[in-house]
């Protein structure tokens, strides 16, 4: 097999792993580059895998993913070597959604919360939201790891936790079934989710990877914003789910929180890192630069732009 292909035919492909927690319409730029060939064009395979947070982290990390994502970036400013290079919302994504008989937040006092793990990313949110209605989660009310959101919403159906912060689709589900909302979290407070990271040591050994990938998926990104119809189909496809009504609710309520560009302003920036310090209890001075890097996302928005594109 020592004959040369020509160019752009598969033996130029460079195999490209990113680790994702989920399969959402949060990571839906990535799904249609890959659909689209925009990652392809660009010389590489891109294979999106599933692994739950930290073990993403660790992937990353020890060298056997590529890219990873992140809603926090509570392991860079615990001193991981780690650059967040792309956010996907720039809004937190989600409701606060309760049994038929609760009306108010104030009402869960004394009641289980069901959420994904102590520490996660809406562990983290409940903390901040619940003094705004005078409780404390773990005083006042009993925090219960349950899983993912789908998962949550089983549990909330089966009456084994009374309230639960669930995000799209499942929140439109449990309205449906009558459980009320008691609160969207982008009301009450500020964050990202859904995010593209790299180790420092990969940015200065595969830059020029790096940047290919981004162009691929601000394309995929623009894509997306651009066409509604191919975009609620792409995330029927992703999320493996059939009803497409549903899935349009999905896409309307993601435009809400997409983060247009990709980068998050530096004021953002700073509440994403003070509210990961508090998580994890870090008190030295974390910069904005140490932990973001939108170069690669904005040299690529702007190679786009510039070659004229159009999704």
């Amino acid at each position: 097999a020592a004959f040369l292909a020509p160019l752009g035919a598969s033996q130029a492909q460079e195999r490209v792993r990113v680790a994702i927690s989920n399969f959402s319409a949060s990571y839906i730029s990535m799904h249609i580059a890959q659909k689209r060939g925009y990652y392809a064009e660009e010389g590489m395979v891109v294979e999106i895998i599933l692994m739950a947070g930290l073990t993403s982290t660790r992937a990353l990390i020890g060298n056997s993913v590529e890219l990873g994502s992140a809603s926090n970036p509570t392991a860079a400013v615990q001193g991981a070597k780690l650059k967040i290079l792309m956010v996907f919302n720039d809004k937190p994504p989600g409701m606060l959604i309760a049994q038929p008989a609760i009306k108010s937040v104030s009402d869960i006092r004394g009641m289980r919360i069901g959420g994904s793990t102590v520490g996660s990313l809406e562990y983290g949110w409940m903390k901040e939201l619940l003094p705004k209605f005078g409780l404390q989660l773990e005083k006042d009310v009993t925090f219960v790891p349950v899983g993912s959101t789908s998962t949550r919403f089983t549990a909330l159906r089966a009456g084994t936790i009374d309230a639960s912060p669930l995000s799209p689709p499942s929140n439109f589900l449990a309205q449906d079934a009558g459980f009320p909302v008691l609160l969207r979290t982008a009301d009450h407070l500020e964050d990202i989710q859904a995010s593209i990271v790299a180790t420092d040591e990969r940015l200065a050994r595969q830059g020029d990877m790096v940047r290919r990938f981004m162009r691929a998926t601000v394309k995929g990104k623009n894509y997306y914003l651009a066409h509604r119809q191919e975009g609620i189909t792409a995330i029927m496809e992703f999320t493996r789910h059939k009803d497409r009504e549903l899935m349009a609710r999905v896409y309307d309520d993601h435009m809400k929180t997409i983060a247009r560009d990709g980068t998050i302003p530096e004021r953002l920036q700073q509440i994403v890192i003070d509210r990961s310090k508090r998580l994890t209890g870090v008190t030295r001075d974390v910069r904005p630069e140490e932990i973001f890097d939108f170069s690669f996302i904005r040299k690529a928005q702007a190679e786009v732009t510039q070659s004229g594109w159009k999704p």
